[in-house]
Formats: structure tokens, C-alpha cells, sequence
């Protein structure tokens, strides 16, 4: 099973610079909409987009999402860049908790693609 921790963000303390941002959870809600092929698929209002409240808010809004999406999911995750191998690892899962880790994983992979432009585009190129 993949490394996640149901409601553990404990991960998110390296990317602390970041995470004290509300400006960064803002560009994951919007980098995760994208990769949902749909503007409004998740939304949280502004009071909760602050470090580590922002990360569950985002993750209960995905477990509520992802069901209604189970035949396009395998496309999802493609999009997401998260293999087959994370959601065939949690088959044996009862469903809540099915979609409450896959949400984890949907939202740590987003914050890692974020983070990862975030600090090369701030790279100058000599």
C-alpha cells in the first residue's frame, strides 16, 4: 500500500515555507481542478485554505468527488500522474476508506507537481 496515513499531513512539514501560503493551496485547488478536466470540480471557500486545515478541506471535498467519477478514475489518476499500481494497492479497502487514501494520494501528488514548478520557475537560467 502506498505511504499514506489516513489524516496524517504530517509530510506537509517540509514543505512548510509553502504551506503557510494561502496563495499556494489556492494554485493546487486550481492545478487539481485542471487535472479533473473541470473548473469547479472541487471547491473550498477562502477560511479554509490556510496550511494543514487546507489539506483536509481539499481531501474531504476529493473523497466526496471521486465516487461519482469511477468509470473516468483510471483516466483521472493518468492525468494526475498516479499509476495504476496506487489504485489497484488499495482494492482490498472498504470503500470509505478506499476513497478517503486515494484523496491523500490525488492531493500529495498535486502539491508535489505544484511545488516542483514553483521552485524551478523561480530557478533563473544563466
Amino acid at each position: 500500500m502506498p505511504d499514506i496515513v489516513p489524516g496524517d499531513f504530517s509530510y506537509l512539514q517540509k514543505y512548510a515555507e509553502f504551506i503557510s501560503k494561502k496563495d499556494f493551496w489556492e494554485e493546487v485547488l486550481s492545478q487539481l481542478n485542471k487535472d479533473l478536466a473541470q473548473n469547479n470540480a472541487i471547491v473550498v471557500s477562502q477560511p479554509h485554505l490556510q496550511g494543514e486545515n487546507a489539506a483536509e478541506a481539499l481531501v474531504t471535498e476529493l473523497q466526496k468527488y471521486l465516487p461519482n467519477v469511477t468509470p473516468r478514475l483510471s483516466e483521472i489518476l493518468y492525468r494526475i500522474d498516479l499509476g495504476e499500481k496506487y489504485e489497484a494497492s488499495l482494492k482490498d479497502l472498504p470503500v470509505d476508506l478506499y476513497y478517503r487514501v486515494l484523496s491523500e494520494l490525488v492531493l500529495k501528488r498535486i502539491i508535489q507537481k505544484v511545488i516542483t514548478r514553483r521552485v524551478y520557475s523561480d530557478k533563473k537560467i544563466n
